[in-house]
């Protein structure tokens, strides 16, 4: 199973044996070539060992399914500084910040970074093996007590705890959203009572919108958050009670933002542009190819041509945007992970990542 194997790989690295996560993942590529986690795990074995081609290659190819991943922006940051690109190295440990204000690692590089900029003192830092404490973290190494036999059991014991101990970590409520239990007098009062003078998409019973704020909120706790956004839209385009749909609104601020292995609940291209409505706010992995290019510093720009990676049948054509410079093949179809939003008036994309296969030889 993917899973096995990638946990297989975290537990390789716990005990610092970097080569064997290297010879576990390498003959995999094709196979996880859609994983995030696959290419970054890749990526901190090939670090640590001194490969710092393979390191930016799979760290790369991490960014493209995940731009926003505070772990892996420390981790290419860590290689400019090694190649002494310090401004570079410094962009990126801000990007972390911005993404995760609280980071302490991007703080404490940042730091050392100021204390010690233009001195012999950095140079040093950088060529020496002291650069490692700003490598991706490992965790504490595990600590064999005893003879072999005790070992092997520690061993075994660490297998199983990564094999079977996190799974069931995920199920752990998420939020507390007690807090947004709708009130006996807001049950009362859900909805709008002056429907003669207000235009809605969807008009429900009590009953009806009871029932769609209880299942944002029950999907948001397993983890559904594009299953939840629907709901939330549910009741925001329908007569619910300005006080209800206020609290719904509240919700959006507890969902996550996905990568290409975690996104759930993903709603087609013909689901979508039947009732945008429904689906803004979503997350959505399409395929296609794009075409209409414009980009710039700081954006992307595109059509994606929804379906037509086969280049046999086009579902639809979506204007794509990403808040930074790519380089997208046009000779290749791509995935595109975003989210669905509306741009006067008009159906859109804003991408988060992007995936190409690597074209075969």
């Amino acid at each position: 199973m993917h899973s096995d194997v990638l946990k297989k790989a975290r537990y390789l690295l716990a005990f610092r044996r970097f080569s064997e996560v290297i010879s576990l993942l390498e003959p995999r590529i094709t196979e996880y070539r859609e994983s995030f986690r696959f290419y970054y795990l890749l990526g901190t074995a090939c670090l640590y060992v001194g490969d710092i081609g393979g390191a930016e290659l799979y760290y790369k190819k991490a960014r493209d399914l995940k731009m926003t991943d505070p772990e892996l922006i420390n981790a290419q940051a860590v290689l400019f500084l090694r190649r002494g690109e310090i401004q570079r190295a410094v962009e990126y440990y801000l990007e972390t910040q911005d993404y995760e204000p609280a980071n302490l690692t991007a703080k404490r590089a940042l730091d050392f970074i100021k204390k010690n900029s233009g001195t012999e003192r950095l140079t040093d830092y950088i060529h020496s093996t002291k650069i490692k404490r700003f490598y991706p973290p490992l965790g504490a190494h595990p600590v064999f007590i005893g003879g072999s036999v005790f070992a092997v059991l520690c061993a075994v014991l660490f297998f199983i705890a990564a094999l079977y101990i996190k799974p069931f970590q995920a199920e752990v409520p998420r939020a507390d959203l007690s807090a947004f239990t709708l009130s006996t007098e807001e049950k009362q009062n859900s909805l709008v009572q002056d429907t003669a003078s207000s235009v809605f998409r969807l008009v429900l019973t009590k009953k009806e919108l009871e029932k769609a704020y209880e299942d944002a909120q029950t999907y948001f706790q397993k983890y559904r958050d594009n299953a939840a956004q629907v709901e939330i839209n549910r009741i925001l385009n329908s007569n619910a009670s300005v006080s209800v749909r206020q609290k719904a609104r509240l919700l959006m601020d507890y969902l996550s933002e996905p990568g290409f292995d975690t996104v759930s609940d993903t709603y087609s291209y013909t689901q979508v542009s039947a009732q945008s409505w429904l689906y803004m706010d979503c997350w959505v992995v399409w395929t296609g190819r794009v075409t209409n290019i414009e980009q710039n510093e700081i954006e992307y720009r595109c059509d994606l041509l929804v379906g037509y990676d086969t280049m046999e049948r086009m579902e639809g054509i979506v204007p794509l945007i990403l808040a930074q410079p790519v380089h997208i093949d046009t000779a290749l179809p791509v995935k595109v992970l975003a989210r669905v939003q509306s741009e006067n008036g008009r159906l859109i994309l804003r991408g988060k990542s992007v995936y190409q296969p690597i074209p075969e030889k």
